[in-house]
């Protein structure tokens, strides 16, 4: 998609295939009239009336201007209230209006111009936004269909034009070009989960991770330990998981140092990457496991993060640590009662269930991240079923062991527009995890997301730490406000807000 804004008199002289107008609740006919003129904004102001249209965030509507503009359809979407037109209003009101043009199947698009100097959101932050709603919106799953099949390749967007009527045009085009990044990020990430485990297998993820060094002109350096490295380094944890499959595991390390040079400060991005769980010995079900692809949402998402923070070219340094495997029973496998004598972290683990396998590779690979020099460790792992009861498909788990570290990390989740809450790790759960014959055992029931967290922060240490439980929103089986149907891309864009934050405040 290419992206552009360019002063413009009037929008109505706008040839494409659609106009995006914004109106605000407070002055629904001035603002159609000064966008359209007199004659279309008027007519659109009469349908308005007709279909209940006030304004108000989220409500959207299409006029066919019979020739009045320029444009070949003109979709109409409201603003809500001006004094409350953040970044986070916008893209609500953005959602119906990109999801309308999709519908369309418009391919050139163009917004008409809005008065940012009367609301709080910003030149940069409107374009920026724009460009991530369309993006996001515009996603279509990657497949395997054929023409030979009867499969049509839809029409997409291809060229969103940016008209502006303010002296900050340079910054609005800045913001289109990050917005840009940020979606292309996300839509990585979406891509990788989505892609069947026969072909997203640990070794082809080891070679996706070296592509995002490739294409990020030197400032991602890769460093990636296969099997022999492995048990050489001594991560039993993962190498217990991987032990009954055919697949090679890979413990995959990236490293973003800025153009400016290394920082104090190193962010620590880590991933669950277990490319398909079938439970282990402890085998899931038929249904349980039928979207196993997306165990690895995590990794997806850290690898897809990292990409973005160096083609941002943030002033922070950060690690990505991906420990990828898969999990699969056969005579090798680890078995219930195995006990890991010794993980990365020194500790000893108990296999109360080996379908409890993540937590154990993000214990091995936490404990590396923290030996390379990460100062604050964020990981994201499609962890447990029992999240849904607390956040259903639409809000991630965040338990901590920092009240400052995890308030950085809700403010940034807040800024890019995923929604996140606060679980309470009381100390009262930490026992559950005891073992008889070893530090800890690796399930330790309910409430099962909490008990996972309390296995983790075992290995974490006194490292400022932010576990998310994504399982409930990483996948879904419908479309809800940016998100496509199946693979959501969760975690990249707080990601990359945590580095824009951590970078301010480390220049402080």
């Amino acid at each position: 998609m290419k992206l552009k804004s360019k002063n413009f008199e009037s929008a109505s002289a706008a040839k494409v295939d659609a106009l995006l107008v914004g109106c605000f609740e407070s002055e629904l006919r001035t603002g159609l009239e000064a966008a359209l003129g007199a004659e279309c904004g008027g007519a659109c102001a009469r349908q308005a009336q007709t279909v209940n249209f006030t304004g108000k965030t989220g409500e959207c509507f299409v006029h066919f201007p019979d020739g009045k503009v320029e444009a070949k359809q003109v979709v109409v979407f409201g603003l809500g209230s001006k004094q409350r037109l953040y970044a986070s209003e916008f893209r609500k009101a953005l959602t119906p209006a990109f999801r309308k043009v999709r519908e369309l199947k418009a391919c050139e698009v163009a917004v008409a111009p809005l008065p940012t100097y009367q609301v709080p959101l910003g030149s940069h932050d409107l374009g920026e936004t724009l460009a991530v709603c369309a993006g996001l919106i515009d996603y279509e799953i990657n497949h395997f269909k054929t023409a030979r099949g009867g499969h049509k390749p839809q029409q997409r967007l291809q060229k969103l034009t940016v008209l502006t009527n303010v002296g900050f045009p340079k910054r609005v085009r800045e913001g289109l070009e990050s917005g840009k990044i940020i979606a292309k990020a996300v839509n990585r990430a979406r891509d990788l989960t989505n892609l069947p485990a026969n072909i997203l297998t640990p070794r082809r993820l080891a070679e996706e991770a070296v592509k995002v060094c490739a294409d990020s002109g030197g400032l991602i350096q890769p460093n990636i330990l296969r099997r022999k490295a492995i048990e050489k380094l001594g991560a039993d944890a993962l190498l217990a998981v991987s032990a009954g499959s055919p697949q090679e595991p890979y413990l995959i390390e990236l490293t973003y140092t800025p153009p400016s040079g290394p920082t104090d400060k190193v962010l620590g991005f880590v991933g669950k990457s277990v490319m398909f769980d079938s439970g282990g010995l402890d085998l899931k079900t038929a249904d349980g496991m039928r979207t196993m692809k997306r165990d690895m949402a995590g990794g997806a998402a850290v690898l897809s993060a990292i990409a973005a923070v160096a083609a941002l070219r943030l002033p922070i340094s950060v690690k990505a640590v991906m420990a990828a495997t898969e999990n699969m029973p056969d005579g090798n496998s680890y078995k219930p009662g195995d006990v890991i004598v010794k993980t990365l972290g020194g500790l000893s683990v108990e296999v109360d269930n080996t379908d409890a396998e993540g937590r154990l590779t993000l214990a091995d690979a936490i404990e590396y991240a923290k030996r390379q020099g990460v100062t604050e460790v964020v990981d994201l792992a499609t962890l447990t079923g029992s999240i849904r009861e607390f956040g259903g498909d639409v809000v991630a788990g965040a338990f901590g062991n920092s009240g400052e570290f995890t308030k950085t990390v809700l403010a940034a989740a807040e800024r890019a527009g995923e929604l996140m809450a606060e679980v309470p790790m009381f100390e009262e759960f930490r026992a559950a995890n005891h073992s008889d014959i070893a530090d800890l055992k690796n399930s330790g029931g309910s409430p099962g997301s909490v008990t996972a967290a309390w296995f983790i922060r075992e290995f974490v240490g006194k490292t400022p730490w932010v576990h998310l439980d994504i399982a409930g929103v990483s996948y879904r089986t419908r479309e809800l406000g940016l998100d496509p149907k199946h693979s959501t891309g969760y975690g990249v864009r707080t990601l990359i807000e945590l580095a824009r934050i951590s970078s301010e405040l480390s220049g402080k």
